[in-house]
Formats: structure tokens, C-alpha cells, sequence
């Protein structure tokens, strides 16, 4: 099956000043693996990372989080071999790498400041190179979706949960 899934960690992020721009608040319940819709982690590396739906994860969304400084996005659809990672600074674009199955086998498009790091990634994975993305996301935030990160908590995922339609309404306004 694999995964599917999506994210996107904010370098020094605090979760007061991330979730209010994501319309959601934390829960008193946390979980060892992110089996939630949505989830969120401080990282060993000073990032705060938040696992979303795909749909919720939107071009709107980054633009907001990246006003809080470095952000590093992921999106990954095993069931098709679609692998894409991105990162951008106070609204600036800086780098992403994908690579899409439906392209062909060996197709890896990379754009920005990531022509170096995926190219060293790449030398070494040379027949995975649907492992680039994924890799250059671990490069640079220290988490890869399918591997354990060593030291971190047991109970590291905190369950996030959406704030009310109203709530969410009156405070875009403000």
C-alpha cells in the first residue's frame, strides 16, 4: 500500500505561532506513530513539523507559514511513485526536488539551491531514485517519513485537531 501523506516542519517553529495560521489547536492526546489526520512534533533538529491532508496543505497555507522563517515540505504517493520535497524562506522560494514515476523511472526535476545536495543524494542512491526527495528532506530537517529518528519521545506526535468553522471565520478577520 505505502504512503501517502504530506508535511510540511517550520526551522525554530513554535506551535502558538504556527497552528492559529492553520486554523487548528492542539489536543491533550498524543501518539508513539501519526495515525491522525492531523499531527504535529517538535523535531530533535529545532523544527516543528505538521503531518496534514493533502488537499490542506495548498499553496495558500505555505505562504503563511513561511512568513515564520524556513519551511520544508513533503509530499509523498507511494501508489504512484510521486516523491516531491520543497523549501522556502520569508517567501522566497529556495529549492525543490521531485521525482514522478509517470515521467519515467530515472526522473528527478530539481530547481533552486537543492542542485547540489539532491546530485550528492543521487550519487549515492543510484537505482532509488525515488528516494531523493525524501532523503534531501532528512538532510535538511532530520526526519524522513518512514524511518525512526532516534531520541525522540515515545508519545512525540501531538493529535491536532481543526478549530470550529466560526472560530476559524472570526479569526481570519483579526
Amino acid at each position: 500500500m505505502g504512503y501517502s501523506l504530506c508535511w510540511a516542519a517550520v526551522k525554530n517553529g513554535k506551535p502558538e505561532a504556527i497552528h492559529p495560521l492553520l486554523g487548528i489547536r492542539a489536543s491533550d492526546v498524543s501518539e508513539e506513530i501519526a495515525k491522525s489526520k492531523i499531527v504535529g512534533a517538535v523535531l530533535l533538529t529545532d523544527w516543528y513539523l505538521v503531518l496534514l491532508p493533502k488537499k490542506e496543505l495548498n499553496d495558500r497555507i505555505l505562504t503563511k507559514l513561511c512568513r515564520l522563517g524556513e519551511v520544508v515540505c513533503c509530499f509523498v504517493e507511494d501508489h504512484v511513485m510521486f516523491n516531491k520535497a520543497s523549501g522556502s524562506k520569508n517567501g522566497e522560494f529556495l529549492r525543490s526536488v521531485t521525482h514522478d514515476c509517470g515521467k519515467g523511472l530515472c526522473h528527478l526535476e530539481i530547481n533552486g539551491d537543492a542542485a547540489r545536495s539532491p546530485k550528492m543524494i543521487q550519487a549515492k542512491l543510484v537505482d532509488h531514485i525515488y528516494e531523493v526527495p525524501a532523503e534531501l528532506t532528512k538532510d535538511l530537517t532530520g526526519l524522513r517519513h518512514d524511518q525512526d529518528m532516534p531520541g525522540m519521545k515515545s508519545d512525540r506526535f501531538q493529535v491536532l485537531e481543526k478549530k470550529p468553522l466560526l472560530i476559524r471565520l472570526l479569526g481570519a478577520r483579526n
